[in-house]
Formats: structure tokens, C-alpha cells, sequence
């Protein structure tokens, strides 16, 4: 959430170049933050099941 406050810092900028960028970036930030380490991720997990710590093995 810092990071994209950082960067959402950058639209304060006039200049449309960094507007674009920090809007982008910030929007980016916001969708892996949100989305893909807490959705996305745990689903993966639940659906490969034990083969998600190939090539390592589990003790027991």
C-alpha cells in the first residue's frame, strides 16, 4: 500500500508522461497486492496440492 501511495505521489506531477506512469504503476502495484498474493496464489496452492514444492521434498 506504500508503494502505490508513492507512486500515486507521481500523478501530483504535471506532466502527463508521469501522471500515466504513476497511474499504471500504482494500478499494478495494487492488483498484485490485492489480487494475486491473495487470491490468486493460495487457489494455486490449494489446487496443485503437494507437487507446489517441486522439486524439494517434505520431511515425512
Amino acid at each position: 500500500m506504500v508503494l502505490a501511495a508513492t507512486f500515486s505521489a507521481l500523478a501530483l506531477i504535471p506532466l502527463v508522461l508521469h501522471i500515466q506512469l504513476a497511474f499504471t504503476v500504482a494500478f499494478g502495484v495494487l492488483v498484485d497486492t490485492l489480487l494475486v498474493r491473495s487470491l490468486l496464489v493460495p487457489a494455486l496452492t490449494v489446487d496443485i496440492g503437494s507437487r507446489i514444492w517441486w522439486p524439494a521434498r517434505l520431511p515425512g
